[in-house]
C-alpha cells in the first residue's frame, strides 16, 4: 500500500471572519462554478454510474475504513452533527452499490449531483474559513475523507484531491492514515481511478460510517498522494487549526454567530408505530413516556364508532405531542385495503402496500435531531429500503416472526397439505424480506411478547438486547360447567390451513365431541366431514360459553387474543408453539403440524 506524503502548512492565527469576504467568497465560487459546469456539460470529465449492480457483490473486500458518527465535534454543536448524518443517509443511496469498470474514473459530484434540499438535504456543518458554518448539505466531507481513505488502502489512483484548511475538534483520534479531502458544490471535487472492476458499498450503522470495496484482485501499490493528514495534536507537522464553531463561538459580535440552540446532546426518541397492542402499549409508556409518538389517523367504515382500542386513546406524556400521519395517506390506505378485502392473496398484498404508505409518510416527519427510532416490525423493511434508519439507534417491535420464516413454515404446510390453495396464495417480495432481515440485524434491542419471535429474532440479530414482555391477559369472566358431554372443542380462529384446521379436523375424527369454529367458515366444504357438530360464529356472540378447551394449532399466529382471553377466564388451552405463548399458566402446547400430539392434548385438556 502506498504511504502518503503530509504536506507541512503555515498555520495562521484565527481571525473573526468579515462580512466582505463571505461576500468575495460567495462571488467567486458561484464564478467558478458556473464554469466548471459549462466545461463539464462540453466535455465530462468524469459518468454517474449506477447503484444496484451485482456483478462483484460476493467479491473480496480489500479495504474498509470506518468513522465514528455522532463522537466528533463538542455537544452544543450537535444541531449541525445532526444536520451532518441526515446529509450523510441521504448521499449514501448516490454511492452504495456501486460498481466501476476498470480503468474508469468514479467523481464524487457526478455520482452524488446537487445537493439541494427538495432531496431531503438539510444544514448541516461546513468548514469555511477556519469557522464551522451551518451550510446546506454541510458534513458531506467526512464521506469525501472516507472514500479517499478506502480508495488509498486499496491502491487506487487519487486522480482530483483537495484539503481542508482547518480541522474539527474530534473526540478520538483518526485512524494514522486518514486522508483529509474537502469537496464544494461542483468545482471542488474529489476522483478516484483503479486499474481493476471495484465495487463500493457505503453503510451508516448507529454510530459509524463504514465504507467498503470489493474486488477481485488484491490492493495495488498507487503513486503516494500529496495530503493533508487529519491530526489533532497541535505540534504534528500536518496539524491545522481548530475551527470554531458558530453555535459555540464565543464571538457574539461576528456576522455569522448563531445563539445557542437548547437541545439534548444526545437527540431525540420517536416511537413509529401502526397496530395497537396492549404489550407494546405498556412497554412504551413505561420505557418511552416523553418519546414523540407518530401513529396513523384510526378510520373505520363506521366512522361515527370510535375504536375501542387503540394508539389515539393512549395518554401521552405532559411536554410531547403524538404526531399522526396525513389523513391522505391513511385514508388512502383505508380505502385500498377495503377495495382488495374479499381477495386472499391480494389482501395481504394491500396490507403491505398500507405499510409501506405509512412508512413513508412517518419517514418525510423524521427530524434530524431523532437520534433514536421505536419502530413497529411491519414498517421496519420499508424504512430500512429508503434509509430512514441509517445513523440512528433502533427499537424494534416485534409482533411477528420474520417474513422468511414466515414463509418457510407456509411452505412446510403446503407441503403436507398440497391440495389446501391459501397456503399459496401470497409471497412476499423477496427484496423486502431481505430488508427486513437487514434491518433486524442492525437493531440496538428487539422487544416481543412473542417466544418464538423472541427466539428466532434473536439468532438474527446476536447484537440486539431481545427484551421478552409478559402477554396483557384480558378482564373476562370466568367460564364454569365446560366438562360437558359430549364436550366443546373451540377453535379460535376462522377455518385457515394457516391456523391448523386441517390438523385438528385429523385430531378430531373418531371422538365424539362438538366443535364451535370462532371466525369464518371454510371454503372447503368436506373439511369437517365425521364431525357430528360444528357451529361457526364468525365473531359474534358469547363463544367461550361451555367451552371444555379452546384450541388453536396454528401454523402462524401473532396475536393470539382469543386464546388469552380463554386463558384469562379459566378455560383449558391446547395451542401450537407457533401462538408464542410459552409458559403461559393454563396452556398446553404442541408442535405445528403434529396431529397425534394435538389429539393426545385434546383428550387430556377434556378429562382434567
Amino acid at each position: 500500500m502506498a504511504q502518503a506524503r503530509p504536506l507541512r502548512v503555515s498555520v495562521q492565527a484565527w481571525q473573526p471572519p468579515r462580512r466582505i469576504d463571505a461576500i468575495d467568497f460567495w462571488l467567486r465560487s458561484r464564478l467558478l462554478a458556473t464554469v466548471h459546469a459549462l466545461r463539464e456539460a462540453l466535455r465530462p470529465s468524469a459518468r454517474r454510474w449506477h447503484c444496484g449492480s451485482h456483478a462483484l457483490a460476493d467479491a473480496p473486500v480489500i479495504a474498509q475504513h470506518r468513522t465514528p458518527l455522532w463522537s466528533d465535534g463538542r455537544a452544543d454543536e450537535f444541531p449541525l452533527v445532526a444536520g451532518k448524518v441526515q446529509n450523510l443517509r441521504v448521499a449514501r443511496r448516490a454511492f452504495d452499490a456501486v460498481e466501476v469498470p476498470a480503468g474508469e474514473l468514479l467523481s464524487f459530484w457526478r455520482q452524488l449531483g446537487r445537493p439541494a434540499a427538495w432531496r431531503g438535504f438539510v444544514v448541516g456543518r461546513e468548514l469555511r474559513g477556519g469557522c464551522v458554518v451551518p451550510t446546506l448539505a454541510g458534513g458531506l466531507c467526512q464521506l469525501s475523507n472516507a472514500l479517499a481513505t478506502v480508495a488509498v488502502r486499496a491502491g487506487f489512483e487519487l486522480v482530483e484531491r483537495h484539503g481542508h484548511t482547518a480541522r474539527i475538534e474530534q473526540a478520538g483520534d483518526a485512524d494514522g492514515d486518514a486522508i483529509d479531502a474537502t469537496v464544494f458544490w461542483n468545482y471542488v471535487d474529489l476522483k478516484l481511478r483503479a486499474r481493476h472492476a471495484w465495487r463500493l458499498e457505503v453503510e451508516l450503522t448507529d454510530s459509524k460510517l463504514v465504507l467498503r470495496i470489493r474486488a477481485r484482485f488484491p490492493p495495488t501499490a498507487a503513486a503516494a498522494p500529496l495530503v493533508l493528514r487529519r491530526a489533532n495534536a497541535v505540534d504534528a507537522p500536518s496539524a491545522l487549526p481548530l475551527a470554531r464553531g458558530c453555535l459555540s463561538c464565543d464571538q457574539a459580535a461576528c456576522f455569522r454567530h448563531r445563539p445557542r440552540i437548547d437541545i439534548e446532546p444526545q437527540g431525540r426518541t420517536a416511537v413509529l408505530v401502526d397496530g395497537w397492542t396492549p404489550e407494546f402499549a405498556r412497554y412504551l409508556h413505561a420505557a418511552h413516556p416523553r418519546a414523540e409518538r407518530m401513529q396513523p389517523v384510526p378510520l373505520r367504515l363506521a366512522f361515527w364508532r370510535r375504536p375501542a382500542t387503540g394508539w389515539q386513546r393512549e395518554a401521552v406524556a405532559q411536554g410531547t405531542q403524538a404526531t399522526q400521519a396525513l389523513w391522505a395517506v391513511s385514508l388512502r390506505r383505508a380505502l385500498w385495503q377495503r377495495l382488495w378485502a374479499r381477495q386472499a392473496g391480494r389482501r395481504q398484498a394491500s396490507l403491505i402496500d398500507g405499510q409501506r404508505w405509512l412508512a413513508l409518510a412517518f419517514a418525510a416527519r423524521l427530524k434530524p435531531a431523532h437520534t433514536q427510532l421505536v419502530v413497529e416490525q411491519s414498517l421496519l423493511p420499508h424504512l430500512q429500503r429508503i434509509g430512514a434508519l441509517d445513523g440512528r439507534r433502533v427499537t424494534v417491535l416485534a409482533g411477528a416472526l420474520p417474513m422468511a420464516e414466515i414463509e418457510r413454515r407456509l411452505d412446510a404446510a403446503a407441503h403436507r397439505w398440497p391440495g389446501d390453495e391459501t397456503l399459496r396464495d401470497f409471497r412476499a417480495d423477496p427484496a423486502l424480506a431481505l430488508a427486513e432481515a437487514q434491518a433486524l440485524a442492525r437493531a440496538a434491542a428487539v422487544v416481543t411478547p412473542h417466544a418464538q419471535a423472541a427466539a428466532r429474532i434473536e439468532r438474527l440479530a446476536p447484537r440486539a438486547e431481545v427484551v421478552r414482555l409478559d402477554w396483557v391477559l384480558p378482564q373476562a369472566k370466568a367460564i364454569a360447567g365446560g366438562h360437558t358431554d359430549p364436550p366443546l372443542v373451540v377453535f379460535a380462529a376462522s377455518a385457515l390451513a394457516r391456523k391448523g384446521a386441517r390438523e385438528l379436523a385429523a385430531a378430531l375424527q373418531g371422538w365424539p365431541c362438538r366443535l364451535r369454529v370462532l371466525g369464518a367458515p371454510s371454503s372447503d366444504a368436506r373439511l369437517w366431514q365425521g364431525i357430528a357438530q360444528v357451529e361457526h360464529m364468525n365473531w359474534r356472540g358469547d363463544a367461550l360459553a361451555g367451552a371444555s378447551v379452546v384450541v388453536l394449532p396454528a401454523h402462524i399466529e401473532h396475536a393470539p387474543r382469543a386464546v388469552l382471553r380463554a386463558v384469562a377466564a379459566g378455560v383449558p388451552v391446547v395451542a401450537s408453539t407457533a401462538c408464542g405463548l410459552s409458559a403461559l399458566p393454563g396452556v398446553r402446547e404442541v408442535a405445528p403440524g403434529d396431529v397425534e400430539s394435538l389429539r393426545a392434548a385434546l383428550r387430556a385438556a377434556c378429562s382434567n
